[in-house]
């Protein structure tokens, strides 16, 4: 196979990637992959040249090296807060999420932006075990979908995410704007009661 072949096809590649990161997530990378993709897939149809491979190879690197930087940087920035664990029993098994918690009443709070399936197991009040410094416990959620709480308590739950994290909420926003958000996901507010 030629090396027009194979840049065509790393090019096209790129496309396809990009056309599936945007479709899920829409996100600034997701939108630079599909574009980069699809300038080097028609420079390599229109007009190849000998340097075409290395250019192709030498973007790829750097699209996925933004994204797996950005995400490193965010999760890493969110794991410096406290985080709690979650095992939340979907129809297929066990998901573990990491996520912040709140204290705004009695028992703990937490916002997640949920898959789908972890979404409607905190909606359905399924029992999950909850680990907060090292001691597990189950709790019952009472969860409500975060699009839909009144103003009034939607910002009481961000202000109070706003204290007690302070400027890790900023990655946050990064997380979004860079590499999108999933089209299954589910912010959840959810306050965790003892049993």
């Amino acid at each position: 196979m030629n090396t027009k072949v194979i840049t065509a096809l790393l090019a096209g590649l790129t496309v396809a990637v990009g056309v599936y990161l945007v479709i899920d997530r829409n996100g600034i990378i997701a939108w630079l992959t599909l574009l980069a993709g699809g300038a080097l897939l028609t420079k390599a149809l229109i007009k190849p040249g000998p340097r075409d491979l290395l250019l192709t190879l030498g973007t790829a690197v750097v699209l996925v090296a933004a994204w797996v930087g950005t995400f490193y940087y965010v999760i890493s920035t969110w794991e410096t807060g406290e985080v709690v664990e979650l095992d939340i029993q979907t129809n297929d098994g066990t998901h573990t999420a990491r996520v912040w918690v709140l204290d705004l009443e009695a028992d703990p709070t937490i916002y997640y932006d949920a898959p789908s399936q972890a979404a409607n197991a905190l909606l359905a009040g399924k029992p999950l075990q909850f680990t907060r410094a090292g001691e597990t416990t189950t709790r019952i959620p009472e969860a409500r979908v975060a699009d839909e709480l009144p103003e009034e308590e939607a910002n009481r739950v961000f202000e109070a995410m706003l204290e007690k994290y302070g400027d890790r909420n900023q990655v946050t926003d990064i997380y979004y704007l860079t590499l999108g958000r999933s089209a299954d996901q589910v912010g959840v507010v959810a306050t965790l009661r003892a049993p």
